[in-house]
């Protein structure tokens, strides 16, 4: 079922993609979140996060736009 993805680790994902929106100073952007979660789906909550997604070497910064809702995070990690 595609619900159980969303929890666990995805979660916790979001919880500090949360906690660093809500520390960063105006006009900043918030501090990337490392995450191994390609296949991670991006929603509408995550947009203006940085995500640090592993390509399988390297970890790729990737600021999250609007227009990246309903992607999986993997497909920005070039």
């Amino acid at each position: 079922s595609s619900s159980a993805v969303f929890l666990g680790k995805p979660m916790s994902l979001i919880k500090k993609l949360r906690k660093a929106k809500r520390e960063v100073q105006v006009g900043e952007k918030p501090v990337a979140i490392k995450t191994h979660l390609r296949n991670m789906i991006v929603v509408p909550e995550m947009v203006g996060s940085v995500v640090g997604v592993h390509n399988g070497k390297t970890f790729n910064s990737v600021e999250v736009k609007p227009e990246m809702i309903g992607h999986y995070l993997g497909e920005f990690a070039i």
